[in-house]
């Protein structure tokens, strides 16, 4: 790639920047010292115009960020000290060229494009976010939690999410009662609200050194499956669903020495998914970003003796059909085409929260997938049996399970 180049000034008080464009960097000059960013490196992107005091027009600006919070801010206004340049003749083949450079480095880069305040308003609830967490895990999460579950179960049922639950309810369980249906739902909330408080913690709920003081109880059966996944040393596929602390379940793997790969979404609030990253670093799992190359990804880091676990129970528009209450859904095939790439032994575990401010840990399998007449995995047939699996995990825990999703339309 030729260094194509662009200088910049963000404000009248900054040393011009002079970028180049590198082979694989994005490389950076002030006059006093040089330095590089990986195209790779930039995972999400926020464009939006702004127009300076006095200005006729407006100009675009970029803010390029990394996953661990470092940022690159590009715009066509070129700030002269106190006067503000046009430069979009330049600017515009520039950011072309370098967004063009990260996309092919990094396809699952995520690009957003808004209004400044707009954009500004979303960073800074990130980072009270980010902080809101932090200093919940300096004090008492438990009084946190309880505080933020007493709350939701009591806006939960005004806000319209709401009402989209107990649509999903009324499909699934058309057996029970309005009144059953209005408690089920309520207790989502609750569920959810803690959860969310129980990000600040989560590396701190396994304690497999002092089973005594551990959060997590495992049962006996489950913990012989996870003493014969140890022995074996092979590499084993685990699905889950949207219950109870959802985020738990893949902390079992590291806990038990095994690695655990554990896909993800990135957030359009991009310091909460970077805080959201960290943590999951630290609890032991080894996040791997959603997106067009996740799969590459997964053949890259997936070795022997790995566990890799997916959420399979949201609906996605263009999966494969199944049956799940007794009405037709589709859900992602990606999971069983993973099983048919591997071919290795299939667990299902979940979580169950325990009103002792515990949960349970429970793992079930290896599950045999469906086969086809040459012994292949069946992708749609494997997908059912794994639905069945969650269709019979949430009737028995029906408040614990995340209804704020479509799962039938």
């Amino acid at each position: 790639m030729s260094e194509l180049s662009y200088r910049y000034r963000a404000h009248p008080f900054a040393r011009a920047r002079t970028f180049r464009l590198g082979e694989n960097d994005l490389l950076i000059s002030d006059g006093v010292r040089e330095w590089s960013m990986p195209y790779a490196d930039f995972a999400f992107v926020e464009a939006f115009d702004v127009r300076f005091l006095g200005s006729p027009t407006s100009t675009s600006r970029h803010i390029l960020r990394t996953p661990d919070g470092r940022s690159v801010v590009l715009s066509a206004g070129f700030r002269d000290r106190w006067h503000v340049v046009d430069k979009r003749a330049e600017y515009e083949p520039f950011i072309g060229k370098l967004l063009g450079a990260i996309g092919a480095a990094n396809p699952d880069y995520e690009y957003v494009q808004g209004r400044l305040l707009l954009n500004r308003a979303n960073g800074l609830g990130g980072k009270l976010t980010v902080g809101l967490l932090r200093l919940v895990r300096r004090t008492n999460p438990d009084r946190w939690a309880n505080a933020a579950a007493w709350t939701m179960r009591r806006i939960g049922p005004w806000l319209r999410g709401h009402r989209r639950a107990l649509e999903q309810l009324a499909l699934a369980f058309p057996e029970k009662s309005p009144e059953e249906r209005e408690r089920i739902a309520i207790g989502m909330w609750d569920n959810l609200a803690r959860t969310v408080v129980e990000y600040a913690q989560l590396d701190t709920y396994w304690r497999q050194d002092d089973p005594a003081q551990s959060r997590v109880i495992t049962d006996a059966a489950s913990t012989q499956v996870v003493a014969g996944i140890k022995a074996a040393k092979r590499r084993t596929l685990h699905f889950s669903l949207h219950s109870a602390n959802w985020e738990i379940c893949a902390l079992a793997a590291p806990q038990h020495g095994v690695r655990a790969l554990v896909p993800y979404r990135r957030l359009k609030n991009q310091p909460l998914t970077a805080e959201l990253v960290r943590i999951r670093t630290v609890a032991g799992t080894t996040p791997v970003a959603a997106g067009p190359s996740m799969v590459s990804e997964i053949k890259k880091k997936f070795g022997e003796g790995d566990a890799l676990g997916m959420l399979i129970d949201q609906r996605y528009a263009h999966g494969i059909e199944v049956n799940f209450f007794g009405r037709p859904t589709k859900l992602n095939p990606l999971f069983a085409r993973l099983v048919r790439i591997y071919d290795c032994p299939v667990y299902g575990s979940r979580i169950i929260r325990r009103p002792d401010q515990r949960f349970g840990y429970e793992i079930v399998g290896p599950i045999e997938p469906a086969r086809d007449a040459r012994g292949r995995v069946d992708v749609h047939a494997s997908t059912q049996i794994y639905a069945s699996v969650l269709e019979q995990w949430i009737r028995e825990h029906p408040e614990q399970w995340l209804w704020l999703h479509r799962t039938w339309r």
